[in-house]
């Protein structure tokens, strides 16, 4: 195939070059302009579309297998496709059983392969209750499988997934660093969220208790610790969904010696504020909570700094069950978020100004495959890399329906929300997985991949 007349986003470049793409076997082997095709070439005319690579989603919740009635890998990597990402990194600890060893590993494999329409990678995880039956021997039989281990600061699933004390998340990030593995943090302080969430639960239901339970000072307070225990430990940690700009601000101070330290954040937390929660509610309920108006945009300051490594979607949506009532306490945490990920990040980022081409691509799809160790394959457009690429119309507007959404999760606090750019194709090594008109395509296509090297 080759793809030809498209105006393709290269890395550390700040302007889209016209060029042509042939691609074989999966992978992008010349880039030139006008390549003579030859006879049993398929040409893929892109001259009325911005090519981009693949956005990479490094934070999904697919729920697969155990909790597929609120979504499935079949139906989340079709979200996926549909908002250009072509691979995703799908979490642990939302799935029955939960991906601890190489067991629960293979297991997990052998159900989301024939529904994968993204290659995928898949994180590890430790619990309270893996961490005191001994986990070393369950970490070290994934760790070159896995991209990383998720553990908790705080856990809304303590009887099944309890969160880790920092003794325990200090033994955690040093066993990790022996296997060459990551450890990524959900860092929220658990004395500050616990004690507050039971005082507040006595009186309040509203959504405002949500996030005055879990306010930017419980972000502020786990990644101070989290920071200090790594430096102790010589770990190799990473912050997920970071919400508080505060708290992010921290990952600027220089890395401690033989540490490295990164962290995300997510589209929800540039886009909304503590104001659009509480008109919204359960729908905008997340863990950790939107912040107060101002939080926004110093959040974008840090991303487009560079404090901020990447953006992750964090996908996890509920069921429209599960969302409803007027106790926030007892509704489901979590948006359906894979599907709008790149869409907004390409409007509100890049084209409303607030990052360059070349940092919107190093958020959007090459820092996440330079830190969990598979930039050799994706991430840039690139000679021997995998073709993973999507096709953007740049001047269609367009209003995010979430009943056209392709995930299982038809609620989104985008709704109504109109974006610049429409994905018309989306590419996962050289085969279209997406067409604006035919759907998701190619079911069973996707890859597991692991790390080769991360950074």
């Amino acid at each position: 195939m080759i793809v030809k007349n498209g105006l393709v986003a290269f890395s550390g470049e700040d302007e889209f070059l016209r060029k042509d793409l042939r691609l074989q076997d999966g992978r992008i082997v010349e880039i030139g302009r006008d390549l003579t095709a030859n006879h049993d070439d398929e040409i893929l005319d892109a001259s009325d579309c911005w090519v981009l690579p693949g956005g990479i989603d490094p934070h999904v919740h697919f729920y697969d297998p155990g909790y597929t009635d609120k979504e499935d890998f079949a139906h989340g990597s079709a979200a996926a496709v549909s908002g250009g990402v072509t691979t995703v990194i799908d979490m642990p600890c939302t799935s029955l059983p939960p991906v601890t060893d190489s067991r629960s590993l293979q297991g997990k494999l052998n159900i989301v392969s024939p529904k994968a329409h993204v290659d995928f990678g898949f994180f590890g995880g430790v619990s309270r209750q893996l961490f005191d039956a001994g986990c070393e021997e369950s970490m070290a039989s994934i760790a070159e499988q896995v991209m990383g281990f998720k553990v908790y600061a705080v856990s809304g699933m303590e009887e099944v997934w309890g969160a880790l004390d920092h003794w325990r998340f200090r033994k955690v990030l040093e066993i990790a660093a022996g296997l060459g593995s990551i450890v990524l943090l959900h860092a929220e302080d658990a004395e500050y969220v616990v004690n507050a969430s039971e005082e507040l639960e006595k009186r309040r239901r509203d959504p405002e208790a949500w996030y005055l339970a879990r306010p930017e000072l419980a972000e502020v307070l786990a990644v101070t610790s989290a920071l200090r225990i790594a430096a102790e430990a010589r770990g190799n940690l990473h912050i997920v969904h970071i919400g508080t700009a505060e708290a992010a601000r921290l990952l600027a101070a220089p890395q401690p010696e033989g540490c490295r330290i990164s962290g995300e954040t997510c589209p929800q937390y540039l886009a909304f504020s503590l104001d659009d929660f509480i008109a919204q509610g359960a729908v905008l309920k997340i863990a950790p909570p939107i912040k107060k108006a101002g939080n926004r945009e110093k959040l974008w300051e840090l991303l487009k700094a560079g404090t901020i490594e990447f953006v992750a979607s964090d996908h996890a949506p509920g069921t429209a069950g599960e969302k409803s009532g007027r106790d926030i306490w007892k509704n489901s945490a979590g948006i359906a978020g894979t599907g709008t990920m790149l869409p907004f990040l390409f409007s509100e980022a890049y084209l409303a100004g607030r990052l360059s081409l070349s940092r919107f691509l190093e958020v959007a799809s090459e820092n996440a495959a330079r830190r969990y160790g598979f930039f050799d394959r994706k991430g840039s457009i690139d000679t021997g890399k995998d073709a993973d690429l999507v096709l953007i119309n740049s001047r269609e507007n367009w209003t995010v329906r979430g009943d056209q959404f392709l995930s299982r999760g038809k609620l989104t606090p985008f709704e109504g929300r109109t974006f610049t750019g429409r994905v018309e194709k989306t590419l996962v090594r050289g085969r279209t997985v997406f067409d604006r008109r035919r759907g998701a395509l190619e079911a069973g296509w996707g890859e597991f991949i692991r790390p080769t090297r991360s950074v």
